[in-house]
């Protein structure tokens, strides 16, 4: 079987964990891999797979330094990155890119591979994105580096149904050039039986389209109907919205007893923490057409999810995701409604519907099986 070259500029978190399942799936399906991507964060699991030939550019730097520190590592994990790529053009014609890089520094290496006769499957995680890089009145012209991305790739895969239609409306992707390939089962221990605490969790980047603002304002309106419930949101800032962040900290501000933010990177063992400590994860989403990897997770660790039915999430609810469905389009008294209507339902029967829902989503998101599907692409 032909080498394969998988490239992202993921490092940690979910589009790191993506990348790293990606390639065991494709290790263990039998393919020859070239990995090319910063050392992961906290470990790097496909360090010492047999079939993988690990190649490590710089990492950027997320905290601390002067910012003319900053963009010297980020230049150079760019520099590093997209040399290996090119470089690995001469053992291999077989491309996955998973998160590139920006646009302007991504469109050149794809062009090039494509004309000296490469095959280069993109995966794309997210048909728009969630927030733009660039100002509003340059949005013009980061659209036009989507298209070209889309454009130039041999085959577009998705990570669920709902992603082939916005490829498809906004930027004239052929409907034949687009593949539907899950997101694979992040390895994540079970968090055992629902704790009954009241807690609910709504985890990741702040970002608008998650709603999070929303989901806090549902939860104050709960505990005014009754409901003793609070919650834990954790993750990261968006960092092409701060003014988001604000917002958020706003009403947890009015309701700190039952509003907790932790804001931050979220280490492996914290994640574990709080989806042990929590009955549900919160995931009022709107304007989302990717899958889910906070909803994988919830689903793998073993836990509901009080949820919109957007994108890749209704994928997941029919495979099994043990869920309450938030109605479309979401508001408020349906988020509030769909709260209380949760722990309406004893715990116990929570727990043997999430323990169920593990069992089959891991059989529908097993890397392997991923990893084959994405290695018939090339034949």
């Amino acid at each position: 079987m032909k080498r394969i070259i998988v490239y992202t500029r993921a490092w940690r978190s979910g589009a790191g964990l993506y990348a790293q399942g990606l390639v065991e799936g494709l290790a263990a399906a039998g393919s020859e891999v070239t990995f090319i991507a910063p050392a992961g964060s906290p470990e790097d699991r496909t360090a010492h797979l047999d079939k993988v030939r690990r190649v490590r550019p710089v990492r950027e730097l997320i905290d601390g330094g002067s910012r003319l520190r900053r963009a010297f590592f980020s230049l150079a994990r760019v520099a590093g990155g997209l040399g290996a790529l090119l470089a690995a053009r001469f053992t291999s014609s077989h491309f996955i890119i998973s998160i590139p890089d920006p646009f302007v520094f991504a469109i050149w290496p794809l062009i090039l591979l494509r004309l000296t006769g490469a095959r280069v499957v993109f995966v794309c995680h997210d048909p728009e994105p969630h927030s733009w890089s660039l100002p509003a009145r340059w949005r013009w012209l980061e659209r036009a580096g989507y298209r070209l991305i889309y454009g130039w790739a041999s085959v577009i895969v998705v990570l669920s149904e709902a992603g082939r239609a916005p490829l498809v409306r906004l930027f004239g992707t052929p409907a034949d050039k687009i593949v539907v390939a899950p997101h694979g089962a992040f390895d994540v221990p079970a968090a055992g039986p629902g704790p009954g605490s009241n807690t609910l969790l709504a985890f990741g980047t702040v970002r608008r389209n998650k709603q999070v603002a929303l989901a806090m304002e549902a939860v104050i309106a709960a505990r005014e109907a009754g409901r003793p419930v609070r919650m834990i949101v954790a993750g990261a800032k968006d960092p092409n919205d701060p003014a988001y962040l604000e917002e958020c900290r706003a009403i947890a501000a009015r309701c700190p007893e039952g509003l907790v933010m932790e804001i931050g990177f979220i280490t492996d063992e914290r994640v574990n923490e709080l989806l042990a400590a929590c009955d549900a994860l919160l995931m009022p989403y709107a304007d989302f057409n990717s899958q889910s990897g906070v909803a994988v997770l919830a689903g793998m660790a073993g836990r509901p999810v009080i949820a919109a039915p957007a994108g890749g999430i209704a994928d997941l609810i029919a495979a099994g995701l043990a869920a309450v469905e938030i109605p479309q389009p979401v508001d408020l008294d349906g988020v509030t409604q769909s709260i209380l209507d949760f722990y309406a339902t004893p715990a116990a029967e929570w727990s043997d519907r999430a323990t169920r829902g593990r069992v089959l989503l891991n059989e529908a998101l097993a890397w392997p099986r991923i990893g084959r599907q994405l290695a018939g692409l090339f034949e």
